[in-house]
C-alpha cells in the first residue's frame, strides 16, 4: 500500500515537472517567436531606409552627371560660337586693311587727305600752325595740303605708320590729332573685339 502511495507521489512530481518544463519551453518559444518578429520588422525597415537612400543617392548621382554633361555641352557650344564670331571679325578686319592699304594708290586719296587736314584743324579752332605727319609715300601731297589748311602754317615730318592717314601736331596748344588709318583700324578691331564679347587672340586659344 505504502508503495502504491508513493508511486503515486512519484507520478505527481512527475507531471508538475512536465508540466513546468512545457510551461518554460512555451514561454521561450513566445520570447524567440517575438525577437524574431522584431528582428524581421528591423530587418525590414532598415532594408527600406537603406533602399530609399540608395535610391535617393543614385538620383543625386544621376542629376549631377546629367548637369554636368549639360554644363559641358553648353561651354563647348559657347566656345564654338565665340571662335565662329572671332574667325568672321578677323575676315572683316582682314578685308578692311587689304582695303585700306589699297586706297592710298586710287585717285581719291589726296583729295581724302585734304578732307582729314579739315577735319583734324577744326578740332582745335584758333590754332595758327601745326605740324603734319605723313607716310612717306605721301610727302608729295603737301602742297595740296598746305592750301587746305587756310591760315593755318604747316610744316610736315614723316609718320611712322604705313596704312596711310595723317597725324595733325598742335605745338601750340599741345594736343595731337590722330586720323591715321592705322589707328583706325586698331579701333575697329577692338571695338568688333568688344561686340562679340572675346579678344581675337584668346578666341584661337592663345594667352
Amino acid at each position: 500500500m505504502e508503495e502504491v502511495r508513493s508511486k503515486g507521489k512519484l507520478k505527481g512530481f512527475t507531471d508538475a515537472i512536465l508540466a513546468a518544463a512545457r510551461s518554460r519551453a512555451d514561454a521561450v518559444r513566445a520570447e524567440s517567436d517575438e525577437a524574431e518578429r522584431a528582428a524581421l520588422e528591423n530587418y525590414r525597415q532598415r532594408a527600406a531606409e537603406e533602399g530609399k537612400r540608395r535610391t535617393e543617392q543614385a538620383k543625386a548621382e544621376a542629376e549631377a552627371r546629367e548637369e554636368k554633361r549639360v554644363m559641358t555641352e553648353t561651354l563647348a557650344a559657347n566656345r564654338s560660337l565665340l571662335q565662329l564670331r572671332a574667325g568672321c571679325a578677323e575676315t572683316v578686319v582682314a578685308d578692311v586693311r587689304e582695303k585700306l592699304k589699297a586706297y592710298p594708290d586710287g585717285p581719291e586719296y589726296g583729295e581724302a587727305l585734304c578732307r582729314l587736314l579739315e577735319r583734324g584743324l577744326s578740332a582745335v579752332p584758333g590754332a595758327k600752325r601745326a605740324n603734319v605727319l605723313l607716310r612717306r609715300a605721301d610727302i608729295g601731297l603737301a602742297g595740296s595740303l598746305e592750301r587746305a589748311a587756310g591760315d593755318v602754317e604747316l610744316s610736315f615730318q614723316e609718320g611712322f605708320f604705313t596704312l596711310g592717314g595723317l597725324i595733325i601736331e598742335f605745338q601750340d596748344e599741345h594736343r595731337r590729332v590722330d586720323l591715321t588709318f592705322d589707328t583706325a583700324l586698331g579701333d575697329l578691331t577692338e571695338h568688333i573685339s568688344e561686340v562679340i564679347g572675346i579678344g581675337l587672340e584668346d578666341a584661337n586659344g592663345k594667352q
